[in-house]
């Protein structure tokens, strides 16, 4: 029988989905983070880090509530800077950047 290889931003996703759901909260993405939800608001306005900017790019608005799918929670947390950054190029490139 195969045994199926999981990716780490698979197995990080579906730990998350399984805890908060598919969307997670500013405050959820902070518990995550370890890091207090005012230190991820902080973080996410100043920063320029691949994984911060990529999470920022991700973002889904709802009205005024933002959320956080766990696929991109997962991929911010998992892959390196030069993945991030070619996926951030291509999104710019294919216009889904709204910021």
């Amino acid at each position: 029988m195969l045994s199926a290889t999981i990716s780490p931003v698979d197995e990080i996703s579906h730990a998350l989905t399984e805890q908060y759901g598919p969307l997670l909260r500013h405050n959820q993405v902070a518990e995550v983070l370890d890091v207090s939800p005012e230190s991820l608001g902080n973080t996410m306005r100043r920063s320029r880090e691949p994984n911060v900017v990529y999470l920022k790019c991700k973002k889904l608005r709802f009205g005024r509530r933002v959320r956080y799918s766990a696929v991109a929670v997962a991929e911010a947390l998992v892959l390196d800077h030069g993945e991030l950054h070619r996926r951030l190029a291509e999104a710019k490139k294919d216009g889904s950047d709204d910021e």
